[in-house]
């Protein structure tokens, strides 16, 4: 049996749409398929095969399924075969007449007769006069599978909603129970309104085709099949309610930046509408960049005082990457009741849990339900500065479980110097074997503690930099902060590096904290949850200098971060030895170098101190007391600063960083002594029977 058979009997068997991984763990369990390398078939190997077979399976929903069970899938199948025939005819033809093709297939389906179709055991399609109410929508499905394979094939520049922004749109709670009037203000196809129609069949649709009001499609026959898709829909109407007509106009502006289109221009016309129709429209649906709900610039920020001033905003929805098709920008959605203005506003992060449940995300849009970190109604005189931004009002940073005997810092307040990279605009002076090698942000690893430079990493020549105080970096912590995450190294004291683009430079106070304990709190989920909520940017998400100094983390004394970092190597397994040193064991060098450099450092300056006051004391035979300093005081000195530097603090000084360092060589040989345990052989079945005696 070959994997698409065993696949088929599954889902035969089941009667039923299933997922990858409840098909694949059915084949494994009844040994249904094996592989030639002896490895169970996996859910992804599942898909691709699906995916191949496309005569076999098709999908819903994320489920896979048989296409002979499927009316809409075969008709689906039938128009796709004469597409593509009639394109390979007219393959050299221009856009223009591949469109005409279209059109003319979605002439035909609009013109069919009004019935059903149903699959038959001989595998002919045949016709059920006994069903009148299924057939318009599955026309509707089959008219929107159509056009979304066309377009994805002829078109790869077209902006197109994905199919899971379209489900959440056709789950808001308002189509499912309405006669429903849309328009549409959009640059593309309204062929996403086909799979809305037929997703709500308790209800009623009619789309408003108007050239003024489609200002944004350039060509004749974008019109054309928006007016066939809005008859498709109209001959759809199989339920016909007595409710009122709910008016909803759905405005997405323009997501290209080529200079021949005035995209501000584009947005004011749509705020513009959206200010002026609110008589004429009880629902709006506004789909934008991320990065206006939180801008600086001041078109965005009048654009959002416009927004808010008019208290019909009800929700504000963020959503992840690739809710549009050939674009990288992240979106957000802003819905408008014009009707029932609560001064309520309902804000929802759904960037990280659409991807496991788009049936609970449009649930929760609908019951406005609070989640924590994900989702919460706002009052409309608690939205500060106009930002909608939702992270800032899901996510608490204040809510964080300080530790005790721990305290809680800003970055910035713990440091003495920071740095940001730069790009290089001269990037022929890059070169393998540079004087400085340069950090990018693929270089930082965050599985290691210490950063580790790459042979074929690129580097700079010291005459090719301009200001190169501002850009040189040795020592202390780099790090980048993109998808809302942080990468951060301990950088060695001996090697020079240069900083690129994105890339952030950060020396800390050695008195309060050491580089390799932020190195490792900065991936704690409470240093994440303050990353997402400063994060910005529509495209690639990434937090800013300015943004860094912002986030806060626990520090305890010196002598617990040691014994943090000590009891971090603890756990880790003790290594097969081997000739060659491993990359745990120089992590555990350099942590002991490190620790024991503080402690060295202290040690040294107040002997060098010491020396001094004694040879002084000698030369001119003059007695000695305990609270007398060692060094030159000044008048502005506090009497706190000039006791630290009394004879007898020193001397005690000196004698705890002895014990310092006594303790980490005593906890190093602790971890370097660490022995595989014991084992030996017993009889189980003679244990067994010992135990039950």
């Amino acid at each position: 049996m070959t994997l698409h058979e065993a696949i088929e009997q599954v889902l035969q068997n089941a009667e039923k749409p299933l997922l990858s991984r409840d098909i694949a763990d059915t084949i494994n369990n009844q040994k249904l398929y094996k592989r030639k390398d002896g490895l169970p078939v996996s859910a992804s190997q599942v898909t691709i095969r699906a995916n191949n077979y496309s005569k076999l399976f098709t999908r819903e929903s994320g489920k896979i399924k048989l296409v002979k069970d499927d009316i809409v899938s075969l008709k689906f199948q039938q128009y796709k075969n004469i597409l593509v025939h009639q394109s390979d005819i007219t393959r050299t033809s221009g856009r223009s007449n591949r469109i005409n093709i279209l059109i003319h297939a979605l002439e035909e389906l609009l013109h069919e007769d009004n019935y059903q179709y149903y699959y038959n055991s001989v595998s002919k399609i045949g016709v059920n006069y006994g069903d009148h109410n299924r057939r318009p929508r599955e026309k509707l499905l089959v008219a929107y599978k159509l056009c979304d394979w066309f377009f994805k094939q002829s078109n790869r520049n077209s902006l197109r909603l994905s199919d899971k922004l379209i489900t959440v749109l056709s789950g808001l709670d308002w189509f499912t129970k309405n006669d429903n009037a849309i328009s549409t203000y959009f640059e593309g196809y309204n062929d996403f309104l086909l799979k809305i129609a037929a997703d709500n069949k308790g209800a009623t649709f009619s789309i408003k085709i108007e050239h003024s009001l489609n200002f944004f499609n350039e060509y004749e026959y974008d019109d054309q099949i928006n007016h066939i898709i809005s008859k498709l829909i109209d001959q759809g109407n199989f339920a016909y309610m007595a409710a009122q007509t709910k008016t909803t106009g759905i405005f997405i502006p323009p997501f290209r930046r080529n200079a021949a289109r005035n995209s501000r221009g584009d947005f004011d016309v749509i705020l513009s509408k959206l200010r002026n129709n609110y008589n004429e429209i009880d629902k709006a649906i506004l789909i934008v960049p991320s990065s206006v709900l939180s801008s600086n610039t001041s078109f965005n920020k009048e654009a959002r005082e416009q927004i808010i001033s008019s208290g019909a905003l009800e929700a504000v929805i963020g959503f992840p990457n690739g809710m549009f098709e050939n674009t990288t920008i992240n979106v957000s959605t802003l819905i408008f009741d014009f009707n029932n203005r609560d001064n309520q506003v309902f804000f929802m992060d759904a960037s990280n849990i659409l991807k496991e449940d788009i049936a609970e995300v449009v649930r929760n849009i609908n019951n406005k339900e609070s989640v924590r970190d994900i989702s919460r109604t706002i009052a409309h005189e608690d939205l500060f500065h106009f930002d909608l931004n939702p992270k800032q009002y899901v996510i608490d940073i204040d809510d964080i479980k300080v530790k005790s005997g721990f305290q809680l810092y800003h970055i910035g307040k713990l440091i003495q110097e920071r740095k940001s990279g730069a790009m290089f605009r001269n990037k022929n002076s890059l070169y393998v074997g540079g004087e400085y090698r340069l950090i990018k942000v693929g270089d930082i690893d965050k599985n290691d503690l210490y950063f580790e430079p790459k042979e074929n990493m690129l580097g700079i020549d010291h005459d090719e930099i301009k200001n190169i105080d501002k850009h040189i970096v040795r020592g202390g912590v780099v790090l980048s902060a993109f998808h809302k995450r942080i990468k951060a190294s301990v950088l060695p004291d001996d090697t020079s590096f240069v900083l690129g683009q994105n890339v952030y430079w950060l020396k800390f106070n050695e008195d309060e904290v050491i580089d390799e304990y932020v190195a490792r709190e900065l991936e704690q989920p409470y240093v994440t949850r303050q990353v997402e909520y400063y994060s910005k940017r529509a495209t690639i998400a990434r937090l800013n200098l300015r943004a860094l100094m912002e986030i806060r983390i626990q520090i305890p004394s010196l002598e617990e971060q040691k014994n943090i970092l000590f009891k971090e190597f603890r756990k880790t397994e003790k290594p097969v030895q081997e000739e060659d040193v491993t990359n745990k064991e120089q992590d555990f060098i350099k942590t002991l170098k490190h620790t024991l450099k503080q402690p060295l450092s202290g040690l040294g300056n107040d002997f060098t101190s010491l020396k001094s006051f004694l040879e002084k004391k000698i030369k001119t035979k003059d007695t000695i007391e305990n609270n007398e300093t060692i060094v030159p005081v000044f008048d502005t000195d506090t009497p706190e600063q000039i006791e630290i530097h009394t004879l007898i603090n020193t001397i005690n000084r000196m004698e705890r960083a002895i014990t310092d360092m006594d303790y980490i060589l005593e906890q190093a040989i602790k971890i370097i002594s660490i022995s595989e345990p014991a084992k030996e052989s017993i009889e189980l079945k003679k244990c067994y029977a010992n135990i039950k005696d």
